[in-house]
């Protein structure tokens, strides 16, 4: 899977390791560490109570709470650093509170790993023991063996436990004859035969690896029982759609296109002889095309490398339902909406996460969150929505309040805040809020105001769709609702707030009110910015600052 990328990793251990926690998702959403100080993390899986197993390439089994963690099992392995062959894939019984099992995927040889004979890919089980999680290395039983791993590439390694609760396993088809120029020119011999693992998706059964009676080529002379669909070069990651049951696979390409399928019973993906669906009119009758790709290169490309996914559940930060794949060339994750009734279709991809040091897998947890494998970063790390509510302190750019004694209706403020503008979640957007308020106070004695203006729901706007989080806008040019004008809240963005006339209320007499606090309200969320030092003042006249440092809080609020 990881050719590519991995040149990329060897420049990078010989300069400096890539930091844990950089990846930058979307506006309305954060990440932060669930674990760091990992090597070579490969795979996640969470265990009943909500702790996360990993697993590390060199063979280790971790376990993590997202505080401490703790090595349950070295595995033995074939592992060379900036190969790809180790400990790949993780997945935990759907009894395990009762049998303790859970699933790995390895590369393994009985003597020589340097060597392709006699080394192979294989699905092993193991059982952790209460108390204590202990995991007696004799537990250690193989289900399935002798995956060949001829070029030490396209391993596979994806573990998942289907709906139907048989353990469904992603086979790569070894590099064999890969790389040999266009699309439809491999000559890779496995992926196409059923008489061989390599290059397939299988199914067995739980927990002792027998074949299912209902797979596709039981009792077939010259097929293999545990085949459940074929025509894959490297099913590194796949998962299943909660809300139907299908399985989405994203199969990594050769050297031109990156394609995602909904894996069907028996089906036939057209590796080696197709690259997605390149060249054009290279299926055979009764292949099954994916339902997304996306080139190397130009306009629509989205990386080199694919990884699949996960879905999201129903409270996702308006992004609900959808499906969630990485690419380990771009670092990026991306979200994509399935369409069509049956689900089985897929709209444009959109950005969801830059700079996720190699995501290598992904899942969403209990608490609805994304977890994904930063594999070039040493860590797993958590995304979700901002929360709503709370206060966030701003960097305040610019202030100016403007003061006329003689005509109170020349009065005018004018308020900006950039950088760092979070978006919250549902109960902060200010279309929907029962109270939104501009707040703008000082306290100096002698020129002491505290003025608080309404910024009714009906007055704001989306920017753009609500599910996009790029911001809100508030306009109100008449002043019906009160002297602000304008307002913009914009995702990482902006704060700007204009108002004028004599509703503004504040008075500039002979002391400077040097600081001036901002509060802005929307919902349930509180942006201020708290404006002294850098100040001009102007007796009855004008007070403007600048460059505004972000206060450690927000003051309380006395606007109703």
């Amino acid at each position: 899977m990881w050719t590519r990328v991995r040149a990329l990793l060897v420049l990078a251990a010989l300069t400096v390791a890539a930091p844990a926690g950089a990846g930058n998702p979307v506006a309305g959403f954060e990440e932060t560490v669930f674990q760091g100080g990992l090597s070579f993390p490969t795979a996640i899986a969470f265990l009943p109570d909500g702790r996360l197993l990993i697993t590390e390439q060199s063979g280790a089994l971790k376990l993590s709470d997202g505080t401490s963690v703790s090595t349950l099992i070295n595995i033995p392995v074939c592992f060379v650093q900036f190969g790809e062959m180790g400990l790949l894939g993780v997945a935990v019984d759907p009894s395990f509170n009762s049998n303790g099992f859970v699933y790995l995927y390895r590369t393994k040889d009985n003597s020589n790993c340097g060597s392709s004979t006699g080394r192979f890919n294989e699905v092993v089980r193991i059982k952790i023991q209460e108390p204590g999680d202990t995991v007696n290395p004799a537990s250690l039983t193989v289900l399935v063996t002798g995956a060949q791993t001829d070029n030490t590439n396209h391993n596979g390694g994806c573990l998942r436990i289907g709906p139907d609760g048989k353990l469904y396993v992603g086979v790569g088809d070894t590099g064999l004859g890969d790389n040999q120029g266009g699309p439809g020119s491999s000559t890779n011999p496995y992926s196409q035969d059923l008489n061989v693992l390599m290059g397939k998706v299988l199914r067995i059964n739980l927990p002792d690896g027998s074949i299912p009676a209902d797979n596709p080529f039981v009792g077939q002379v010259g097929k293999r029982g545990e085949i459940f669909a074929y025509g894959f070069r490297n099913p590194f990651r796949f998962s299943f759609d909660p809300l139907t049951g299908k399985l989405w696979l994203a199969d990594v390409g050769d050297a031109t296109v990156e394609e995602i399928d909904i894996v069907t019973s028996g089906g036939n993906y057209s590796w080696p002889y197709c690259e997605g669906t390149l060249p054009n009119g290279c299926e055979h009758a009764g292949d099954i095309d994916p339902i997304f790709t996306y080139p190397h290169s130009g306009g629509s490309s989205l990386g080199g490398c694919i990884i699949g996914g996960g879905f999201s559940g129903n409270n996702f930060g308006g992004l609900d339902n959808q499906y969630f794949f990485g690419d380990c060339d771009s670092s990026n994750i991306y979200s994509a909406a399935p369409t069509g009734a049956q689900r089985d279709d897929v709209s444009t991809p959109a950005l969801f996460l830059t700079a996720g040091n190699t995501p290598s897998d992904m899942v969403f947890g209990a608490d609805g969150a994304l977890y994904y494998v930063a594999e070039s970063g040493g860590a797993v790390l958590r995304v979700a929505p901002v929360t709503s509510g709370g206060d966030q302190p701003v960097f305040g750019s610019k202030l100016s309040l403007k003061d006329n004694p003689t005509n109170a209706e020349r009065k005018s403020l004018t308020v900006q805040a950039k950088d760092g503008i979070v978006l919250g979640g549902t109960g902060d957007n200010p279309t929907t809020a029962a109270s939104n308020t501009l707040e703008v106070v000082s306290q100096v004695p002698g020129a002491a105001f505290d003025q608080c203006y309404p910024l009714p729901a009906g007055n704001w706007t989306v920017i753009g769709e609500l599910a996009d989080h790029k911001g809100f806008k508030y306009k109100d040019s008449k002043r019906l609702a009160g002297p602000v004008k304008s307002a913009q809240v914009k995702a990482d963005k902006l704060i700007k707030v204009s108002g004028k006339g004599s509703a503004l209320g504040f008075s500039l007499g002979g002391t400077s009110p040097d600081p001036v606090t901002v509060i802005l309200t929307t919902g349930a969320r509180r942006y201020c910015a708290t404006f002294g030092g850098e100040t001009k003042f102007t007796a009855s006249k004008s007070f403007s600052a600048k460059l505004a440092d972000t206060p450690a809080s927000c003051p309380p609020s006395n606007c109703p």
